[in-house]
């Protein structure tokens, strides 16, 4: 079977876009490998329309139920290759499955970073957006009013700076914890002197907390830094993998570049250039990443999908 659009990744992007496409009646497969945050994040979020004070895991979950009743069909699966051209594109699993399908979206999104502890990320993944930890100035800094944060840098002591300054708008307090990058430029040590933040540097070696709420972080040295919540400042990068096999163009920090409705084009194209056949939407584009967005972003990229089957090879659905 020759899917109409194959969608890869199955977060608010991709699943905006499902939802739209097999409402239409196009036949819509939706591979992912379940590596995206909302499936994991237990936190309420408060910025989402028609699911405020919803957890982003009954989100995502709700609009997967929605996709999949329209009529799209999910598949778990590592995609490892992409090849082909609009119209006969063919995609591989890591499993050796092959599927084909006229159209793709690339919803892949974003790695993120989380805080190394005794060396491995893995102990803080029970903590990573389940009770008192953030990753989004521009989603979560209103639940931090009044309360003591830490910023954890992950990347370099500059960005820590920079994602701490929309929260001081709300928090009582913050502290920054650098494990990584520990030296500042001159403009950046100037903020943070105006600002009076207080650093602190170290290695976390542990973790105290329960059922996702964090207590302590334990450092090497055996310092205990408390707080109300703690705010992660990592490295995110763009998962376009599938888009270099494709030759995208991609912009210097790896995101795909794309139209306003998700056109893609390749390397070295002209502007309105766009390459027939292959979308974008989501994180995996240089904006802003939140879920209402993201979904927007899926939206339309659905739309304009859709519109360009129809004149590839108009149906007659009603006859």
């Amino acid at each position: 079977m020759k899917y109409d659009t194959i969608i890869i990744g199955a977060g608010p992007a991709g699943l905006s876009a499902a939802l739209h496409l097999a409402f239409h009646q196009r036949s819509v497969l939706v591979i992912d490998r379940r590596t995206g945050p909302l499936p994991f994040t237990l936190t309420p979020l408060y910025n989402v329309p028609g699911f405020v004070h919803k957890r982003g895991v009954d989100i995502i979950k709700h609009m997967e139920q929605e996709a999949i009743k329209a009529g799209a069909r999910l598949e778990r699966g590592n995609v490892q290759q992409i090849s082909g051209a609009a119209g006969d594109f063919t995609i591989q699993l890591e499993s050796s499955t092959i599927f084909q399908a006229k159209t793709v979206l690339l919803a892949t999104g974003v790695a993120r970073y989380h805080p190394l502890v005794a060396g491995s990320y893995q102990p803080f993944l029970p903590y990573a957006a389940k009770g008192n930890t953030y990753y989004c100035p521009d989603c979560e800094s209103p639940e931090l009013l009044g309360k003591h944060i830490v910023v954890i840098g992950v990347g370099g002591a500059n960005s820590a700076i920079a994602e701490a300054l929309p929260l001081l708008e709300f928090a009582a307090s913050i502290r920054l914890l650098l494990t990584a990058g520990q030296d500042f430029k001159p403009e950046w040590e100037e903020k943070r002197v105006a600002h009076k933040l207080e650093v602190i540097h170290g290695q976390i070696a542990a973790i105290e907390g329960s059922r996702g709420i964090i207590t302590a972080l334990i450092l090497e040295d055996g310092a205990r830094v408390t707080a109300d919540g703690y705010y992660v400042s990592s490295p995110k990068f763009p998962r376009n993998q599938l888009a270099q096999q494709l030759a995208l163009e991609l912009s210097e920090r790896g995101h795909i570049k794309t139209g306003w409705r998700g056109q893609t084009k390749l390397l070295g194209a002209v502007d309105g250039d766009w390459l027939e056949g292959v979308w974008a939407a989501g994180d995996v584009q240089p904006q802003t990443q939140q879920v209402s967005i993201a979904a927007g972003s899926g939206n339309i990229a659905a739309v304009m999908i859709d519109q360009y089957l129809q004149k590839k090879s108009p149906r007659k659905l009603g006859i």
